[in-house]
């Protein structure tokens, strides 16, 4: 049951939400269809900075260890900080593109 919480909670609000915006916002279909690709595009993009953010760490790191001579742990971007300012970097740049 634990692992269902989240989900649940998320599919709940999400179901609620679309039944405000249907029925007492008076938002459509195709716009909502529309929203869903956004958020796609929005999901991929912050999935790509991600990548891009831990690998360029990873790769930070790693020149450190060999510049310093000592040990520099990997877990420094380790980091959810990391994914939420992916996020924020990846809507920049959907909203960007779509300006």
């Amino acid at each position: 049951m634990e692992q269902f919480l989240i989900p649940m909670l998320v599919g709940l609000t999400s179901l609620g939400a679309y039944v405000v915006g249907r029925r007492w916002l008076g938002l459509t279909r195709k716009g909502f269809r529309l929203a869903i690709s956004g958020m796609l595009g929005s999901v991929g993009l912050t999935l790509l900075f991600f990548a891009v953010n831990v690998g360029t760490g990873m790769t930070i790191v790693l020149v450190g260890r060999l510049l310093l001579h000592e040990f520099v742990s990997l877990y420094l971007i380790n980091d959810i900080a990391l994914l939420v300012l992916s996020l924020l970097q990846g809507l920049t740049f959907q909203w960007w593109r779509q300006a």
